[in-house]
């Protein structure tokens, strides 16, 4: 069913003030977020281009992408510059000319820009060279072995020639099976896909790679929808060319997981989403939920979904035009309700209008608009909400409780790259900041509040572990960020191995939660001056003092390596004013460098800094 979108005739000239960028920007973010037909999935893509001619796009976030196949990848270009604009994301791509997957792995020659963010390696079958027999299972062995050091020497060069990450697909199966026994023989084709994708997962959860299951996204399309055989010898094609900006979409949610762009709070509405009827008009007894009807059983298991998503890390909210007691009654003596009150972070259960609430949620979590992800049945509240707030992504779920959780995953809206423990532990986190925030009303003075919390900072130098966590923070964040500064995992890892670099990880725990990394800070160091290259810090953490104990522990290490003027620099952004007033806040004083084009710097002397109140405990490892 196509949208009733309005598609402007031409971009905004290029002499438009900021103001009119910034509403530009945010037309195009919310025509990106509708339902599009053909033709207007065509228009978008051309209005895409042209304002990015224009440029008029810079609201986005740039992404550069390498797109290496031994087949043709060129069809996803145009699509994947529309796709990124849904998720606030420019998306770039370059394709290596054709078939020269094995001359960018095995030869110095690169076909790509040398500032790209990412390559994606899209193999079938075919690019790796099979020597094993029908039924031999060892050689079948020695195939996925050969195929796995392959790809790790597309990786190197990847991070050789381009210093980024890459981006591995899995294979759709597009055998010819002669039945069932193809899935049973060792050196079948079909077997031999199969073993590939799971040896492209386990290196994605190994951190060779960022896996692209492009082969489940063939699987619900359906292989003979999925592959014209007609296509792929006149165009070198493995999949219908109709189909690209559906693979665009596919691969735009895993840029934006990659990117820290995915969604990290769900805004639920209650009546008729996450149960059957109105609360308020049909009573306790009256809705529809449970074992009763497949209607009701359809919403458990809806709600089933949702605590999965919690247990991923994802922040679970309400947002209901009701009255708060009527609608918190379900949670508290419903007996087949999943959800309980405890799962929700925040409750906004008013008759004020829908985004207003979102605003509100927002406001509590701490987190901007483009992290929350708004849920309703209802297509007149789905449309406001994108109309009013075009950067929370609005899934089209429809308003049949049996389609809620496919057209969920099938949005990618919390698509995620690899999950790692602070991923688990952020929606604990978020709510512990609710909680925290309830004490701080309750005790009134603020250095008891934050002395109550019993806070423990953690700082250690960067690592593996930490590294994915690491890239993602220094991805996303924008508000507390001093520089802006954008590395991507190699540029991270190599980072890691420079000795003449101070690389803190910086975790947080309080009474109420375990928070994981919560900051980053990178220093380099000379014999005599150390310069701030990078502090940025979560904004679930903010007012706790984490900065001021952090500079505490910086001066001491400056000191104690006989350092003389650390210099810090503030690079002022649209998003970013919030630190403006940072290094002055914490003891530093304009620096004889002044202003200049990388930023406004600032210096201190170690011997002259004057300690700053800290209410935690510092443990360095």
């Amino acid at each position: 069913m196509l949208s009733n979108v309005s598609l402007e005739r031409e971009p905004a000239p290029v002499t438009l003030t900021n103001e009119a960028i910034d509403h530009y920007c945010l037309s195009i973010r919310r025509l990106a977020s509708q339902q599009l037909g053909t033709q207007e999935q065509l228009r978008l893509e051309q209005l895409a281009k042209a304002a990015l001619r224009g440029g008029v796009l810079q609201k986005f976030r740039p992404i550069r992408l390498g797109l290496l196949s031994n087949r043709t990848m060129s069809y996803l270009i145009s699509p994947l510059l529309a796709a990124g604009l849904s998720r606030g994301l420019l998306l770039k791509a370059y394709e290596a000319p054709f078939d020269t997957a094995a001359l960018f792995t095995l030869s110095a020659q690169n076909p790509f820009p040398e500032d790209l963010d990412a390559v994606v390696i899209a193999l079938d079958e075919a690019a790796f060279n099979r020597e094993g027999a029908l039924l031999d299972q060892e050689s079948e062995r020695r195939d996925v072995h050969a195929a796995h050091q392959y790809l790790l020497q597309t990786r190197d060069a990847a991070r050789k020639k381009l210093n980024c990450p890459t981006i591995v697909a899995t294979q759709p199966d597009l055998a010819n099976r002669l039945g069932s026994g193809d899935a049973m023989n060792p050196g079948s084709t079909s077997r031999f896909i199969n073993r590939l994708n799971v040896m492209i997962a386990d290196g994605a959860a190994n951190g060779d790679w960022i896996c692209w299951d492009l082969s489940s996204l063939a699987a619900r399309v359906g292989s003979e929808l999925w592959f014209d055989p007609g296509q792929f010898f006149v165009a070198k094609t493995n999949f219908r060319i109709e189909l690209a900006p559906l693979i665009a979409d596919h691969l735009s949610s895993v840029v934006a997981a990659m990117s820290g762009e995915a969604g990290r709070a769900i805004v639920l509405d209650l009546d008729n989403t996450l149960w059957g009827g109105v609360i308020g008009d049909d009573g306790l007894s009256g809705i529809r939920l449970g074992q009763n009807s497949a209607e009701g059983e359809a919403y458990a298991t809806f709600q089933k979904f949702i605590l999965e998503l919690k247990r991923r890390g994802v922040v679970v909210t309400v947002c209901s035009k009701n009255n708060d007691e009527i609608a918190r009654e379900p949670f508290k003596t419903h007996p087949d309700m999943v959800l309980r009150e405890d799962d929700i972070a925040v409750f906004q259960s008013n008759w004020n209008d829908k985004a207003t609430n979102i605003k509100a949620i927002g406001d509590k979590l701490g987190l901007g608009l483009k992290s929350l992800v708004f849920i309703d049945d209802n297509p007149a509240e789905r449309e406001r909400v994108r109309q009013e707030l075009p950067l929370v992504a609005v899934p089209e779920i429809g308003d049949d409780p049996t389609q809620f959780v496919s057209r969920i995953c099938k949005s990618g809206v919390f698509d995620h790259v690899l999950l790692n423990v602070d991923d688990l532990g952020r929606a604990l986190s978020y709510e512990a900041r609710a909680k925290a925030a309830e004490i701080c009303a309750v005790v009134g003075n603020y250095e008891e509040y934050l002395a109550s919390l019993r806070m423990k900072m953690t700082i250690a130098r960067f690592d593996k572990i930490g590294r994915p966590r690491i890239t993602q923070l220094i991805s996303k964040s924008n508000q507390f960020n001093l520089t802006t500064l954008r590395l991507n995992e190699e540029q991270v890892r190599a980072i890691e191995e420079d000795p003449s670099r101070m690389c803190w990880q910086v975790r947080l725990d309080d009474r109420f939660s375990t928070h994981g990394i919560i900051a980053i800070v990178i220093v380099h160091k000379s014999q005599s001056e150390w310069r701030i290259e990078s502090w940025l810090q979560s904004c679930r953490i903010l007012e706790r003092g984490v900065e001021q104990t952090l500079m505490n522990e910086i001066m001491r290490a400056a000191a104690g390596a006989a350092v003389t003027r650390v210099v810090g620099t503030y690079i002022p952004t649209d998003r970013n004013a919030m630190v403006e007033q940072f290094y002055p806040k914490l003891g530093f004083t304009r620096g004889s460098d002044g202003v200049d084009e990388a930023g406004v710097q600032y210096e201190c002397n170690p011997s002259g800094y004057r300690t700053l109140p800290s209410f935690m405990e510092v443990l360095h490892l």
